[in-house]
């Protein structure tokens, strides 16, 4: 993975609801249809287990990284009540906005390109995002306006400035604490430069709270926000409680590259150590006619590297990644490096329902093995202990496979032994 970019845009125009943030689903496991109940427990066995496990709501399949697209009008229940949740966004060109840019902005939105390198001014114009909630009857619960300025503290300001607002998309409600969540992207127009930032606030309108969730999608972790059953909001910068201190994500000296949700009741952090450092400025590159989105105009956007990272070479064995609860309490630290990807940060898994045991693919050492009913308990699977694997298949044998940077590989297993596996490498991706 490489380093954040900071983008300059500098010559051209350039009851728990599941999360409603877009997904890459997982790759289809072979054998059997997907069970909806994360059990491999017969009625025979169940009778003979006292405890009563609670339902575990997390949604196992939906993994992977992806942009947030626009919201919609979304119906949804918290307990027996209804609700309808009505979500628009609005550009009024008639009221300008000024800001000085930071770089990531350029001169394509500049408010006098004649003084823009001495002011380094660049203009948008007043945008709204607005989010009303109806009841049953269609009676109007709370209309919230949500202004530009209103993101200047979780987001940059020159990116909010010159920003095109679209409508927010609900992350998912949570009855017993009367909480809804929702995200949205902030981007520069004619470039891929976003940020997101994630709104919480009561059910009944209060308690409104904005929080940054990534500063460039460029670099981003692999996490997407959501509201956990308990009520904690997960933004993928900090763990954010129903009562409680907020708990950070960020460790000094090091950068999150993953954060998502387990079970119900832990998540899976993975950071690497080291820090950034200033980079030498480096030449604009020329235009090319694929980066011109106007035509005629300069490039929409363009890299240039900022910061170097430095690995801490001294913490290369160190735990890098830790099985956490909502709180933040660390249930097992582990050692795993098989985070990868050309924009942002992605970690290549499969959950495999029959087994209840999540795979993460670590290229450099195999797989890591965590048991969704015993999260605590995970263990690496290297490669050089799996046998190869020879046909014919045998007839209760899952099949899944996991794709790495440079590799395509294929694992099976019998779901009575998920800890041994036989391995097929397929040719590699293109």
């Amino acid at each position: 993975m490489t380093n954040y970019w900071k983008w300059l845009a500098g010559y051209g125009a350039g009851g728990l609801l599941l999360m409603a943030c877009e997904q890459r689903p997982a790759t289809h496991t072979e054998r059997a249809a997907r069970q909806p109940a994360d059990t491999l427990a017969t009625a025979a066995d169940k009778a003979a287990e006292p405890p009563v496990v609670p339902s575990d709501t997390t949604d196992a399949s939906r993994t992977g990284y992806s942009l947030l697209q626009a919201g919609h009008d979304t119906v949804f229940r918290v307990g027996r009540r209804q609700y309808r949740l009505l979500l628009r966004a609005a550009t009024d060109s008639t009221k300008p906005l000024l800001a000085v840019t930071t770089g990531a902005v350029g001169s394509f939105f500049a408010a006098d390109t004649a003084t823009f390198a001495r002011t380094r001014q660049v203009r948008g114009y007043e945008g709204w995002h607005t989010i009303t909630l109806l009841d049953s009857a269609g009676r109007t619960v709370f209309r919230q306006r949500l202004r530009k300025a209103d993101f200047f503290g979780v987001a940059d300001p020159d990116v909010v400035t010159v920003s095109e607002p679209q409508a927010p998309r609900l992350v998912g409600a949570h009855g017993p604490s009367q909480r809804l969540a929702l995200a949205l992207e902030i981007g520069i127009p004619y470039s891929d430069v976003s940020q997101r930032v994630v709104v919480l606030l009561r059910l009944d309108g209060s308690g409104r709270q904005l929080f940054n969730s990534y500063r460039s999608n460029w670099g981003a972790p692999d996490c997407v926000p959501r509201l956990l059953a308990d009520g904690t909001l997960l933004t993928c910068q900090a763990l954010v409680p129903p009562s409680g201190p907020l708990v950070s994500l960020q460790k000094p000296r090091a950068e999150l590259v993953a954060a998502f949700p387990l079970t119900d009741t832990t998540l899976f952090t993975v950071y690497r150590y080291g820090y950034y450092r200033p980079a030498p400025p480096a030449a604009p590159s020329p235009a090319t006619a694929e980066s011109l989105p106007i035509e005629g105009a300069a490039p929409s956007a363009e890299f240039q590297e900022a910061d170097q990272w430095v690995e801490d070479g001294s913490r290369r064995r160190s735990p890098n990644a830790f099985i956490i609860t909502p709180g933040g309490q660390v249930q097992q630290p582990l050692r795993y490096t098989g985070t990868e990807g050309t924009m942002a940060y992605e970690v290549p898994r499969r959950y495999v329902w029959q087994t209840h045991t999540y795979y993460l693919l670590d290229e450099k050492r195999g797989l890591l093995a965590i048991d969704k009913h015993r999260p605590g308990t995970a263990a690496t699977l290297p490669f050089r202990q799996m046998e190869a694997f020879r046909r014919p298949r045998r007839p209760a044998e899952i099949r899944f496979e996991l794709r790495g940077l440079n590799a395509r590989y294929a694992f099976y297993l019998d779901p009575q032994q998920p800890r041994q596996l036989q391995l097929e490498q397929l040719p590699a991706p293109e």
